[in-house]
């Protein structure tokens, strides 16, 4: 648990021990999540096949490619043009079937972030062909944790769809800003995006389901060995991942 700007560490239900926050590495708070999936606002309905335009639309990504805040992941070598994309995500409390939008909210457990790598070159492949997958499978960062719904309360703009939140984000590459936003800008809501998918399975507890993006910024980026990226939206924390020289 953190506050006060201090890590108070815990069983799971009695304390253990309390930390400063820079003497700790925070690991992904949803180290073996059942699955991912990714509502990009982005794709429009004709970069992918069969999709309907009036229904929230997602591909799967894959869970166990995302690592902790400020983490190191190797660049690469299978794409040219390898770049990011800014999510908010929400992670499931318990398993829901066909749950409509209004109860939606209710089984959120947390928010919070995503920076996830992409393979812009590839991407374009896999868009002509009708099909989102291995473009999306180079790595990514969730955290620096997960924050509650009703440490939010306050940050709601409309609840009519679930709730909207009015977050102002920003995205950095080695400390410079290549983008703003806010959280308004999203299509949809987390209740959407859970009432959606929900129709056709069951969503399990920490399921992570992301939203995004959260920037989009006015000139393409593309990432080279050594780059930094931090994504920092208000309330949720900033997330930082640094790529390295593939070994």
């Amino acid at each position: 648990m953190v506050y006060s700007g201090k890590i108070y560490e815990t069983d799971g239900a009695n304390p253990v021990a309390v930390h400063e926050a820079e003497a700790v590495r925070p690991l992904s708070p949803i180290p073996h999540a059942p699955s991912f999936r990714i509502f990009r606002s982005d794709l429009q309905p004709e970069d992918l096949v069969g999709v309907d335009a009036e229904e929230p639309n997602f591909f799967y990504g894959n869970p166990m490619s995302l690592v902790g805040a400020s983490q190191l992941i190797n660049h690469p070598e299978m794409s040219f043009e390898v770049s990011v994309l800014p999510l908010v995500a929400a992670v499931l409390v318990g398993d829901v079937y066909r749950i409509d939008v209004e109860e939606a909210d209710d089984a959120i457990l947390g928010i919070t972030l995503v920076n996830l790598l992409i393979a812009r070159d590839i991407e374009r492949r896999e868009r002509r062909a009708g099909v989102i997958g291995r473009s999306h499978d180079l790595g990514g960062a969730i955290g620096p944790v997960l924050t509650t719904p009703d440490e939010l309360v306050e940050e709601v703009q409309s609840a009519e769809f679930g709730r909207q939140y009015s977050m102002a984000s920003v995205l950095r590459v080695n400390g410079v800003e290549r983008g703003r936003g806010s959280l308004l800008e999203l299509p949809i809501t987390f209740a959407q995006a859970i009432a959606a998918a929900s129709q056709t399975c069951t969503l399990k507890a920490g399921d992570i389901l992301a939203l995004g993006p959260v920037v989009t910024p006015e000139d393409p980026i593309v990432l080279d060995p050594g780059d930094e990226v931090q994504l920092a939206v208000d309330k949720l924390g900033a997330l930082s991942l640094k790529l390295t020289n593939p070994q």
